[in-house]
């Protein structure tokens, strides 16, 4: 049997489903900003805004994406069980893009005068 405080989507307990939705926005909260220096880490001179902008389409793209899939699946299954282990999934493989994949952070070469 699972402890009541062990996943926010199974207890009925408000006092765990708020600690452990406050957990996860702290980690969001805490998360955010480091995703967001690497703009101005790797961008060439003049290219911050340029890849800050693109960063910023795709998240509110991924936006727009999220609850048309929860949509989807919650029809599919009558359940929000499938939403969340999708959304957990996706977190997993962007856990493991940032710490194995991303890699060594430099920056793009200045293009060369014209």
């Amino acid at each position: 049997m699972a402890l009541p405080c062990s996943v926010p989507r199974f207890t009925t307990d408000p006092f765990w489903a708020i600690l452990w939705i406050s957990v996860a926005l702290s980690g969001l909260a805490a998360a955010a900003p480091v995703g967001w220096s690497i703009p101005s880490l790797i961008a060439p001179r003049g290219g911050t805004a340029t890849i800050g902008g693109i960063m910023n389409f795709l998240n509110n793209m991924m936006g727009v994406v999220a609850p048309i899939t929860t949509g989807y699946i919650v029809g599919a299954t009558q359940s929000f069980t499938g939403a969340f282990l999708v959304a957990g999934i996706v977190l997993g493989i962007g856990i493991v893009a940032y710490v194995f994949i991303l890699g060594r952070l430099e920056p793009i070469e200045d293009p060369p005068p014209a």
